[in-house]
């Protein structure tokens, strides 16, 4: 309210004087007349003795000005903002007054009980015709011919009774609530529930409450059976992880084996190779040891008969460690056989290539040492008839 304009103000109070003046010369209905009525006192005009006139237009000028007088007083001495509210409040209260629901019967009685409201009045008759027929007294009006309601129902009543006490006997027959209407004055008493309609409502409250109840309870074990579900997922999580452990842990324990057992074949194919050449070895050694002897015999025997033999020259690296080896040399004409030591093999080009070198050698011219004549690869020459064994270069 205190926002409001001077203009406002005025314009409040302007309408709040033509209420007042609606309501002066408005007539008051007989129910009506516990309204406040305000009056407006008007001062005597003084009037000519000897000729009478007509005094209303003065009547007409004071009220003008007196309502003219207490608009400028009202605008320069009250203050609005406390009477703002007031005035809201008594249009509030005069609202709910006029709104408050009262009947008006032109029926003789105590109480009559209103039991039921239909929008079509076929249906009201037919509930009419039903009651007379079990023996109540009963009928029906539209509301607004009856009441200060303008809603457009018709109102199915039991009734008129003398007292509270015959109205309840004859509701106690019906299932349903009812109001009570005081028919003098046409004020609702209260509202009245026969027994099976109170009942009924227990029921129903006790078959809401079990709904309720059951509801609650199904949640509760929708609840427990969610929280089961997802223990049992969480479980089953756990036991699929423990499970991926497991099976990787089997897989590389199968691998291990897997490895074992490929290393366990081949350090048993790598056994039964050695065993394979060792026999061979022997074997070699044997047939070397035999045509030894039978070349040491052809050779003897080419000495008793001066003959001469194509020499040819054999060449085997032996005893290979850490670089060192030793070349030994072999001929098929009985002479000494020549052994070299070597350091360094692989920075001298290896086995291969130092053989290679003393074959050349060897082939092409030959060599002598201490004494003894080495002729080159293919030469004829006598057997040997000398006693050296072994000569070293």
């Amino acid at each position: 309210m205190s926002d409001r304009t001077n203009d406002e103000k005025l314009r409040i109070l302007q309408e709040r004087l033509a209420q007042i003046k609606q309501k002066n010369e408005t007539p008051v209905p007989p129910r009506q007349q516990r309204e406040e009525v305000i009056e407006v006192s008007t001062p005597e005009v003084p009037t000519k003795e000897k000729k009478p006139l007509d005094l209303s237009w003065v009547k007409k000028v004071v009220i003008v000005g007196s309502v003219a007088f207490g608009i400028f007083y009202g605008y320069t001495n009250i203050d609005f903002n406390s009477l703002a509210p007031n005035f809201s409040s008594e249009e509030i209260a005069e609202e709910n007054t006029s709104t408050q629901l009262e009947y008006n019967f032109e029926i003789e009685g105590g109480q009559l009980a209103i039991i039921r409201s239909f929008e079509e009045e076929g249906s009201a008759k037919a509930m009419v015709n039903n009651l007379k027929v079990k023996g109540f007294k009963c009928d029906y009006f539209f509301l607004p011919n009856k009441s200060n309601s303008t809603e457009q129902v018709y109102k199915v009543f039991i009734g008129p009774y003398e007292n509270e006490e015959e109205s309840n006997q004859w509701i106690e027959n019906l299932d349903l609530e009812a109001t009570l209407i005081n028919v003098k004055d046409g004020t609702i008493l209260k509202k009245v529930k026969s027994t099976r309609f109170k009942e009924e409502e227990l029921k129903k409250e006790k078959l809401a409450k079990e709904k309720e109840k059951q509801k609650i309870e199904k949640e509760a074990k929708l609840d427990e059976e969610r929280k089961r579900l997802e223990e049992e997922k969480e479980k089953e999580a756990k036991l699929n992880e423990e499970r991926k452990k497991q099976q990787k842990i089997e897989r590389e324990k199968q691998s291990k084996s897997e490895a074992e057992e490929k290393k366990r074949k081949e350090d048993l194919s790598i056994a039964k190779e050695k065993s394979d050449l060792k026999r061979e070895n022997t074997k070699l050694k044997e047939q070397i040891a035999k045509l030894s002897k039978e070349k040491e015999k052809e050779l003897k025997e080419l000495k008793v008969l001066n003959k001469k033999i194509t020499i040819t020259y054999s060449y085997e690296f032996t005893d290979i460690t850490e670089g060192r080896g030793q070349l030994v040399i072999t001929n098929n004409a009985g002479f000494p056989i020549i052994k070299q030591n070597y350091s360094n093999i692989q920075t001298q080009g290896g086995p291969e290539k130092l053989i290679a070198k003393v074959k050349y050698e060897l082939d092409n011219y030959g060599m002598s040492l201490d004494g003894v004549d080495f002729e080159k690869s293919n030469t004829l020459v006598q057997v040997y008839n000398g006693t050296i064994k072994v000569l070293f270069w």
